[in-house]
């Protein structure tokens, strides 16, 4: 079982596979945006990091999603625009709830420190989508992913629970710090953009095993939840799939606040919901999504 350390370096990106959510354009922060020194290396700014996921507390809050994403053997994407609902307990939990019409669970998102899972229940497009952190390699494919959740809210993951430093580098490009995330055998897998005067994280970019970029999150208007954590308000997720076409999330949050959670509402919130109602049931093996 993941312990706080184990997730704190999750690195930086705040609800939004919790999420995807009404937002409208890229959220790439003020035209222009004012220089400040970096940190002077890799390891002060993940300590910085570090200390951002230290001090996220249990929150909830309500918003809007836009999903826009492609169906197999349909030429137009779908396009939905949902009421959700987000909560978040660190260091990993997450929940988000989206509705259509009568349907106010059509789309579940979530993860606890051992698995991560999105559950669609339209009927064109039922599926049950569920992995383990410990078989994931790298961006896991899912548009909604509970990875990019979780660094929009401020928390970087590493899938295999180890945070080496080593696997890290920095570099300064006007008012960013770019932090690079390598696998063991040198290939990039996220790449955290951070904005040097106050480290709030305004891009990710999520490589795949050839090098490509499957998704992309951009983070904006962030609010501060408690001394020492803020949270964007503002998620916008690209998401490309091989064939070249792009599926795209927009979030916008509101009413952030923090809360607590008991014992039956974690276990109500934060494990997997029944499979059973799905169609299409796909599950996370080494890398690929297998149907049972």
């Amino acid at each position: 079982m993941r312990t706080n350390s184990d997730f704190v370096l999750r690195v930086s990106f705040s609800m939004a596979v919790v999420v995807g959510v009404l937002m409208g354009g890229c959220v790439s922060g003020p035209p222009q945006l004012a220089i400040c020194p970096g940190k002077p290396n890799t390891e002060e700014a993940l300590n910085t990091l570090a200390a951002r996921a230290g001090a996220a507390v249990p929150l909830r809050a309500n918003g809007q999603v836009m999903l826009t994403y492609h169906v197999p053997d349909k030429k137009k994407p779908e396009r939905h625009n949902l009421p959700l609902e987000l909560r978040f307990e660190p260091p990993g939990d997450i929940y988000i709830q989206g509705s259509i019409a009568v349907d106010p669970r059509a789309v579940i998102l979530g993860a606890n420190d051992r698995e991560f899972w999105l559950a669609l229940s339209p009927k064109e497009m039922s599926g049950y989508y569920i992995g383990r952190w410990d078989e994931v390699l790298d961006f896991e494919g899912l548009m909604m992913s509970p990875r990019v959740v979780l660094e929009a809210l401020g928390i970087v993951a590493e899938p295999n629970g180890e945070n080496d430093a080593a696997l890290w580098s920095l570099e300064n490009k006007g008012p960013y710090d770019i932090l690079v995330r390598r696998d063991e055998a040198g290939h990039m897998v996220r790449r955290v953009h951070l904005y040097a005067c106050d480290y709030a994280v305004h891009k990710i970019e999520y490589f795949d095993g050839r090098g490509k970029v499957p998704a992309v999150a951009e983070l904006g208007d962030y609010e501060t939840v408690v001394e020492g954590f803020r949270v964007p308000t503002k998620i916008h997720v690209v998401s490309t799939t091989p064939d070249g076409r792009k599926d795209t999330m927009e979030i916008s949050l509101r009413g952030v606040r923090t809360t607590q959670f008991n014992d039956r509402q974690r276990q109500v919130l934060f494990s997997p919901p029944d499979p059973d109602k799905f169609e299409n049931i796909y599950r996370y093996e080494a890398g690929r999504w297998v149907p049972e």
